[in-house]
This record gives C-alpha cells, sequence and structure tokens, in this order.
C-alpha cells in the first residue's frame, strides 16, 4: 500500500514516517509542497479501523494539510471529534 501511494505521488513529493519515542505515529507523511502541503496517512488492515492515541499526538504534534486512514473496507468513517483532516 505505502508503495503504491508513494509511486502516485507527484514527482518532488518528500516522502517520510513519523515516529516517537512515546509511540506516537503516522506510516506515511507525503509532502506534496505548495498548496497541497503535507498529508498524514495511517493505514489499517482491519475492515474497521480504529485510530488510537499515538495518531492524534502524531497529528497535533506535525498538524499536517490533510490526514486519512486508508485501509481495506469501502465505509467512510469520520474523523474522531478534535480530529484533523478529510
Amino acid at each position: 500500500m505505502i508503495e503504491n501511494l508513494i509511486v502516485a505521488s507527484p514527482s518532488g513529493t518528500r516522502v517520510s514516517f513519523y515516529r516517537t519515542s512515546v509511540g506516537a505515529d503516522i506510516d506515511l507523511l507525503l509532502e506534496l509542497g505548495g498548496p497541497r502541503g503535507t498529508w498524514a496517512i495511517e493505514i489499517k488492515k482491519s475492515l474497521t479501523p480504529k485510530t488510537d492515541r499515538g495518531l492524534h499526538v502524531a497529528l497535533d504534534d506535525l498538524k499536517p494539510d490533510k490526514a486519512l486512514v486508508v485501509y481495506a473496507g469501502t465505509e467512510r468513517y469520520p474523523k474522531a471529534e478534535g480530529g484533523r483532516g478529510d
């Protein structure tokens, strides 16, 4: 999944991940530049994805322009109260 997202990213996109020693993490950060800014992408295997505290802490740390959870299901899940992104 991560490789596919990287390949689909526009040329010049900076790619990284984010992890801290206290457990905050984001699976994929895409720094797209310009008005698109930075996207934080979390990847889940479950058909009913749940975000954990570590993701929310990481989003508060980084304040990306867009935050997405990618998973194998078809339903859209709203972001948590106070969350960032789509």
